[in-house]
């Protein structure tokens, strides 16, 4: 039934094609044809035939592009739905409005093509506007006149994501991973944060802000539901929007700052700090274990070589500094926990 009424379409289109375009074209090249030619019923003939050898092949192609469409629409809840027509509503307006310019055009082809072409792209940008941004339209509202969904903005088993680990980058690999579930927000303040800091005449802190609107933008792309909301205009301060979202909203907060996990913790706010994740799993090392080691540099002793674990973890390698740009074989002797981290005391042994 759809690929009749596709069908249907375009013996319409070549049909309309020809009447209005084989006149223009006789009259615009001054051609001299059979009388029959300016005939309108042959003219939408020929426009049916010249349009079908040239366009048959997309039939099918846009029935599966349909069919598409349609399974997308029934994906979309009802208010979205709404925003989404009152959007491409508005968009047909002003294609209109644009159409009535070529109007005073004495090119009839000009006249009959660009208003379609500008009712269907202004038609689609204006849905897809409505759609996408729904959240930000109902913002605008008198708070009365706003739904209980849209003043809450997020639902349960949501993740707040906050600037410092975005610009940390881990998030990016977890979420690949697959280890967070549900939809991670990230509020418009927080987007705000990071153009500021991209925006900064500082090059570390401008270098920190670009790299961070690129791992916002990975992670966009790696299909994991992501919505960015406008949060609360009356608050400023990001880790106190970030604070009052979660405690509206029961959300979890992700982030890598220690002030913010701090507050978090004390509002009762559930906190998932990368840091506390990466720290969990470093890999566990025992006095007598070996492993393979990159010596990399001299340590602060005598004839003591460095080296790293993937996690960053230093490694001391007695004896090691003739070492150096060597892959050893090396047995752990003693493991020391620090402020800043674990160190790991080894020895080279032989392969």
């Amino acid at each position: 039934m759809l690929k009749k009424l596709v069908t249907l379409i375009f013996i319409v289109v070549g049909a309309s094609l020809g009447i209005f375009a084989i006149p223009e074209l006789i009259r615009l090249f001054n051609l001299n044809v059979p009388e029959i030619l300016k005939n309108a019923y042959v003219d939408g003939a020929i426009g049916i035939i010249v349009f079908f050898i040239l366009f048959y092949w997309l039939i099918d192609r846009v029935v599966n592009l349909i069919i598409k469409g349609e399974k997308s629409l029934l994906n979309i809840n009802f208010m979205e739905l709404i925003f989404a027509t009152l959007g491409m509503i508005l968009g047909l307006m002003i294609a209109s409005m644009i159409s009535l310019i070529f109007n005073f055009m004495g090119f009839t082809l000009l006249k009959n093509t660009v208003p379609v072409i500008l009712a269907v792209v202004l038609g689609y940008l204006g849905f897809q506007v409505g759609l996408k941004k729904r959240d930000e339209i109902q913002s605008f509202l008198p708070e009365r006149f706003q739904s209980s969904s849209s003043k809450k903005r997020v639902l349960d088993n949501t993740k707040l994501l906050d600037t410092s680990a975005i610009i940390d980058g881990r998030i990016l690999s977890i979420v690949e991973c697959g280890f967070l579930d549900g939809t991670i927000i990230v509020p418009q303040g927080v987007l705000d944060e990071l153009q500021l800091i991209a925006d900064s005449t500082d090059g570390m802190k401008r270098d920190k802000g670009q790299r961070g609107l690129d791992i916002l933008s990975q992670l966009q792309n790696t299909g994991h539901p992501i919505k960015i909301v406008p949060g609360n205009k009356n608050i400023k301060e990001v880790d106190q929007l970030l604070v009052a979202m979660a405690k509206e909203s029961k959300s979890s907060v992700i982030t890598t700052d220690f002030n913010l996990n701090k507050v978090c913790q004390v509002q009762g706010i559930k906190v998932l700090n990368v840091n506390d994740l990466s720290e969990a799993i470093k890999p566990v090392v025992a006095q007598g274990d070996k492993f393979m080691l990159n010596v990399t540099k001299a340590g602060k002793e005598e004839n003591q070589g460095v080296g790293y674990l993937e996690d960053g973890t230093m490694v001391v390698v007695e004896n090691g500094k003739h070492l150096i740009n060597k892959q050893v074989n090396v047995e752990v002797q003693s493991v020391l926990q620090t402020a800043s981290g674990r160190i790991i005391f080894t020895k080279k042994v032989n392969d």
